[in-house]
């Protein structure tokens, strides 16, 4: 697994440059700009005080005890002071901007892609970069982008003083710079490999606990617990090795860049020395060019330090940009005015899930408008496959689908996928309230509709045993509900749609013998005057139908009324318990 996933992450990477992508991520991300101009002009205001700091300080040192100046200094320390908290704060709130911009960006994204995606993309990996990676773009311009901006206009301003005090210390200054950036260049390239490492690691790991917390009745049942906490231990320990080879790394550059400021300074001390004794330069000039000289190679240095943060992001970006990049899904096409009706028809159908194998090769179909079908077919015969064809989750490689006689496809994506409700076999609760889930995807749904649709369901008995009655809140995919009750909360929301097609995926999957049927008297009086579909692996379905559809080896084996299906197919047959 690890292996393809480095291997669609180098398709990636060649198909798009790094600095191509890093781009693409921060000017996608719907920055403010207007508090992103505040905060440059706060900045390049807080650098220009600094710098005339220094110069009444260097000035004070050589002997300059003036009222004047001393007074000049103490306002210029103390609007220093009070300006650099105001800095913090713009860059707090700018940054805060930044981080929701992005998290709804890739949310918005997110939402909008394929279904193909996340069969490649695990959905728990997407999440951790929606709420860890998505800092990156925040990242890059306030703590490298702008800060290497600031850096280089107080270098280029700082550089343009000292030169004026003495042209030959200035040369010692610049000629320690190659050195400087041949350092950058290189722990940058390890820092990134690194930092690109350790996010993936991260995801691993993120992926891992949420599986591991979502499956522990599995473990327990099992008595895993033991192998579950060692591999999850695996993780964190190549994650821990990562982070320790990564801070190794960073003692060395800082290691690295001390000796080289230091070596800068002692020949600096010891030229400046021979020329102040020389007379090449006086105390006053000595003092300031010593002090700018400093800040100069203080500039030099974060220049060096915010490259190489740079080159950590851009391991980050990378994982983003694959959400950024990524096709969505198209909103084109004709809207849907009114419910649509007709039959749906698959025509020569092709389709598979990967290059490797074929779900799909030429099959086709027919499900009258009003009409109750089943689907029909061994577990992975591909009827759940068709269904997401049918409702364009997925789009078929060859042939089509139509109602009434018209591609889908012509259809706008979002007004199509309204024409349908669907009840999937895993049931689709999320944490909230019970009126949340029934009422989810509604809009002016009344309490005396959610409560109609409750009993029409089966599922307003059990409701009313708490206490907050649909106020009741559900955990998360409503694990503190049994299987039967998830389902039945399901088909209440389904009840609520004017969708003239209902699609049913194993709707009596959590049900006894019981509920069964009074499941079957509850579907039958939402189906009325709508057109079914349910697939179904127990014939308590068939009294449910008025015709089936049967899928064997990649096509469609047999489909019309049960009686005329039963006669001629063996698996049909079979599954109504019928003679083989």
């Amino acid at each position: 697994m690890e292996k393809e996933e480095k291997r669609d992450q180098l398709t990636f990477k060649q198909e798009k440059g790094t600095w191509k992508r890093f781009m693409y991520v921060m000017f996608h991300g719907h920055l403010p700009w207007i508090s992103i101009v505040v905060y440059i002009i706060a900045e390049l205001f807080f650098i220009n005080l600094g710098v005339d700091e220094t110069d009444l300080t260097a000035q004070l040192f050589a002997g300059d005890v003036s009222v004047g100046l001393v007074t000049k200094l103490i306002g210029i320390m103390v609007l220093n002071l009070v300006l650099a908290n105001l800095v913090v704060l713009i860059s707090g709130v700018t940054t805060a901007k930044m981080n929701r911009n992005m998290r709804e960006v890739l949310t918005k994204k997110i939402l909008k892609l394929p279904m193909s995606f996340f069969r490649e993309e695990n959905p728990r990996e997407a999440i951790y970069r929606v709420v860890n990676n998505s800092t990156v773009v925040s990242d890059t311009i306030m703590l490298v982008v702008l800060p290497i901006a600031f850096v280089a206009y107080q270098a280029v301003l700082v550089f343009s003083m000292v030169f004026s005090y003495d042209w030959r210390l200035s040369v010692i200054l610049i000629a320690f710079i190659p050195l400087q950036v041949f350092m950058a260049f290189i722990f940058g390239r390890i820092n990134f490999s690194v930092s690109e490492r350790e996010s993936f690691l991260h995801a691993n790991l993120t992926q891992r606990l949420a599986e591991m917390i979502t499956n522990i009745p599995l473990a327990k049942a099992f008595a895993r617990e033991d192998r579950e906490s060692k591999e999850g231990n695996e993780l964190i320990d190549r994650l821990y090795k990562i982070s320790i080879k990564g801070s190794w790394i960073q003692q060395i550059q800082n290691l690295s860049e001390t000796a080289v400021a230091l070596i800068q300074a002692v020949v600096i001390t010891l030229v400046g020395a021979l020329l102040l004794r020389n007379g090449g330069i006086s105390t006053e000039n000595w003092i300031r060019f010593f002090m700018f000289s400093s800040t100069f190679a203080g500039a030099i240095e974060e220049f060096m330090m915010y490259w190489g943060n740079l080159k950590v992001i851009q391991g980050t970006s990378d994982r983003v940009a694959e959400i950024m990049y990524a096709q969505v899904e198209s909103e084109e096409g004709e809207a849907i005015e009114t419910p649509l009706s007709g039959d749906i028809e698959v025509k020569n159908i092709s389709f598979g899930y990967s290059e490797e194998g074929k779900v799909f090769s030429d099959a086709s179909a027919i499900f009258p408008a009003n009409s109750k079908t089943a689907l029909l077919g061994v577990s992975g015969s591909g009827k759940t496959t068709l269904l997401n064809l049918i409702m364009r989750l997925y789009e078929p490689e060859n042939g089509e689908v139509s109602i009434g006689g018209k591609n889908i496809k012509d259809y706008a994506l979002a007004d199509y996928r309204k024409q349908f409700v669907m009840v999937a076999q895993d049931e689709m609760i999320f944490s909230g309230t019970i009126r949340e889930n029934i009422a989810y995807g509604y809009e002016n749904v009344t309490d005396e509709d959610i409560i109609e649709a409750l009993k029409k369901s089966g599922a307003y008995e059990f409701v009313q045993q708490f206490p907050e009655g649909l106020d009741a809140l559900l955990s998360e995919y409503g694990s503190n509900l049994s299987g039967g009750q998830r389902q039945r909360l399901s088909l209440a929301r389904a009840y609520l749609s004017d969708a003239p097609y209902i699609i049913l995926d194993e709707p009596a999957a959590a049900l006894d013998a019981y509920a069964v049927g009074e499941l079957i008297n509850a579907i039958k009086g939402i189906c009325e005057h709508k057109t079914l579909i349910v697939i179904g692996h127990s014939p308590c379905i068939l009294p449910l139908v008025d015709r089936v559809v049967v899928i064997e080896d990649g096509s469609v084996a047999a489909e019309g009324s049960v009686d005329e299906v039963k006669a001629s197919n063996q698996f049909l047959r079979e599954f109504a318990g019928g003679e083989a």
